[in-house]
């Protein structure tokens, strides 16, 4: 009865574990790259932004430093240092082609300088009133795209990432496209 009982409870630890390691799901950076068609590349980004901007724009601070002193700060201020920080990652992002030439890219689209500035206040929140629990980082998506005159320019490409996204996932496909016409049933789709 007593072994039952011990096997009953190493059993109950053992699942405690595992269910409490898959809860708290680590987020990392990735990267999305989809060629919409053979001369057409688009490309998002789901980064820590807090994490990067902190990197970019006060990397000698602690990141606690940081995130208070962003978050009070002025908006016109803040959305300077904002747009310096955006310059500087879109400097050092390239999409290299297999010619050895980097394709330009155009179209970014990153969060507004509130919403950022949101995001620092309520980490901030989180430091004041519970400063030992884990924050959970919401992923912030920027956006980006570039096209070539050239078809077959993408068939081989290299990625170059700002130091500040750190380890970064990337995920490329080239999506398949059917037309369905009304009333019809599709051609099948496979996965």
């Amino acid at each position: 009865m007593k072994k039952t009982i011990k096997m009953v409870s190493v059993a109950c630890m053992l699942w405690a574990m595992v269910t409490s390691a898959g809860a708290h799901e680590l987020q990392s950076n990735r990267a999305t790259l989809v060629l919409r068609d053979d001369q057409h590349l688009t490309l998002s980004f789901f980064v820590d932004y807090t994490g990067v901007l902190h990197k970019v724009l006060a990397s000698q601070q602690p990141l606690e430093e940081f995130v208070l002193m962003y978050a009070a700060m002025k908006p016109q201020a803040f959305q300077a240092q904002l747009l310096n920080a955006q310059r500087k990652l879109q400097d050092s992002t390239a999409v290299v082609l297999r010619s050895g030439k980097a394709a330009s890219l155009t179209g970014w689209v990153w969060p507004g300088a509130a919403a950022v500035q949101k995001l620092l206040q309520q980490r901030a929140m989180q430091l004041v009133v519970a400063p030992a629990d884990h924050s959970h980082v919401a992923q912030t998506e920027i956006r980006a795209e570039t096209t070539s005159a050239k078809e077959g320019d993408f068939t081989s490409i290299t990625l170059q990432l700002p130091v500040e996204f750190q380890d970064v996932l990337v995920v490329s496909y080239q999506p398949k496209q059917v037309w369905t016409s009304p009333g019809k049933v599709s051609p099948t789709i496979d996965f």
